[in-house]
């Protein structure tokens, strides 16, 4: 590197990833702002045909992982998905550091039960000292107090106006993925339901209690027969169902609770499927589980997936 130039800097997202455009909103609805990372398929500059939108939660960890990926999956020749505008909802400021804490607020469902497995499990972090005592009593204030129906109101209300109008997409073919807490949402939105998403996927979803409010929802739903999501696409990882975590094992069983769930109770016109992926942990499976989305939802078939409800 002798009589070299280098000059250090952080490269923009969108030199990285072509096609991406970030800009900054802020919610009334949450009293936040957010950071919103838009990327556009391959070619979308030469077409003038409106294509789906997907919103993808957890940006700040997700989208240099889920943009590049829809956009290769796109051009695939044997297994192509249908382009799409992908919108990534993430941080900024001091929330883009904390992020791990702020995505609860908005992620977990207001009156969801209080999950006593995630203090048991951040707990050990922080006797080791890799989890400040002060970061974990925030963690633990921020699940006692959630806000994912302010949330919602916020990708509805105010951040769809402004996708709508600044790219070329289909106001009648919309979609959310999400992974965790972020799947924990999604199912939120469809058991709410969500007047905008068509299309939901849930990847390992949080549900940590056998009460919560996404069943409550889902069962009003199925009494009141509201319209909502008519597509929803349900992935987890097999290890996390006999892994070492207690947390994953809770997390896996209601996974299970929710399928049997809809199994039993099918929301007519809904049509869900449902795949274990094989050879990732919790940390490890969010690419997994949105290709496996993208394929059900977006693509020719379903992949192997196995339909558990297809309503008439």
């Amino acid at each position: 590197m002798n009589g070299s130039s280098l000059t250090p800097g952080a490269p923009e997202l969108s030199e990285m990833i072509p096609g991406t455009r970030f800009f900054t909103i802020r919610s009334e609805a949450v009293g936040a702002p957010f950071g919103v990372w838009v990327t556009v398929p391959p070619a979308y500059a030469l077409g003038t045909d409106p294509l789906p939108v997907l919103y993808v939660t957890d940006a700040n960890m997700q989208v240099a992982l889920t943009a590049p990926l829809g956009a290769a999956m796109s051009l695939d020749p044997v297994r192509p998905v249908r382009p799409h505008v992908q919108v990534a909802i993430g941080y900024v400021g001091d929330d883009a550091r904390d992020f791990i804490r702020v995505r609860n607020r908005d992620l977990v469902p207001p009156g969801e039960p209080f999950p006593h497995q995630m203090a048991d499990h951040l707990r050990p972090r922080v006797d080791r000292g890799l989890l400040p005592e002060e970061t974990f009593r925030r963690i633990v204030d921020e699940l006692s107090s959630t806000g994912a129906d302010r949330f919602l109101s916020f990708i509805e209300d105010e951040l769809h106006p402004e996708i709508a109008a600044g790219w070329r997409i289909d106001p009648d073919d919309a979609g959310l993925f999400g992974y965790s807490y972020g799947a924990l949402f999604s199912l939120y939105a469809f058991a709410r339901p969500s007047r905008l998403f068509r299309t939901v996927g849930a990847s390992s979803p949080g549900v940590l209690s056998s009460e919560s409010e996404v069943y409550r929802l889902y069962r009003e739903r199925l009494r009141t027969g509201g319209a909502g999501p008519g597509r929803l696409h349900l992935t987890v990882n097999a290890s996390e169902g006999s892994g070492p975590e207690a947390l994953y094992r809770d997390l896996s069983a209601r996974y299970l609770q929710t399928l049997d769930l809809i199994r039993r109770d099918p929301l007519p016109g809904v049509r869900v499927t449902a795949e274990t992926l094989i050879g990732e942990v919790h940390a490890t499976g969010i690419v997994d589980g949105f290709r496996s989305f993208l394929r059900s939802c977006y693509g020719s078939g379903t992949d192997g997936a196995v339909v558990i409800a297809d309503g008439a």
